[in-house]
């Protein structure tokens, strides 16, 4: 009875749904993934420009429609974030993009970081990114994996992996 509630109070958005607390070494390895939607170009100067359609929701076309407004709008990204944005391809990590991004630009790792999460947290919000979050140890060990039905894969919904909104 109370999770029918809860998922009524979810939708009319007057309840929050619970954050999953992710441990620093979960978020290194997890893996930023573009949202496909978001079309990207990279200018003659280095920065991406990324082309993000409007809400297709029926309210919001008509109201397109109505009042002249683009379908589309573009955002254009600095130095940093056009080398960031070209790195999240679906296979490099956090850490790696991190450590890449130090490098680069003469940070600290921990300036790297920082402002690394808080761009990713920016462009999750926005649906522009998603993250794809391995699932920890001490959730599932190799042998319970083989052992549990449906090949190893949770299927409870906080303990799958992620691969779009917040990590």
């Amino acid at each position: 009875m109370a999770g029918g509630l809860d998922r009524v109070l979810y939708a009319l958005r007057l309840k929050k749904r619970p954050r999953l607390q992710r441990t620093r070494g979960e978020v290194l390895q997890s893996v930023p993934i573009r949202n496909s939607l978001v079309e990207w170009m990279k200018e003659d100067g280095g920065e991406v420009s990324l082309i993000i359609p409007a809400d297709q929701k029926r309210h919001m076309r008509w109201l397109i429609r109505a009042m002249s407004l683009p379908n589309k709008r573009v955002v254009t990204l600095d130095d940093v974030g056009s080398f960031v944005w070209e790195r999240c391809d679906g296979e490099s990590t956090f850490e790696q993009i991190a450590q890449e991004l130090s490098g680069r630009f003469q940070l600290t790792r921990r300036e790297a970081e920082a402002s690394l999460a808080e761009f990713f947290r920016v462009l999750g919000r926005r649906g522009m990114l998603g993250f794809a979050v391995p699932e920890s140890r001490s959730t599932q060990s190799g042998a319970d994996a083989k052992n549990r039905p449906g090949g190893g894969r949770k299927t409870s919904k906080g303990n799958r992996r992620k691969s779009k909104g917040r990590a």
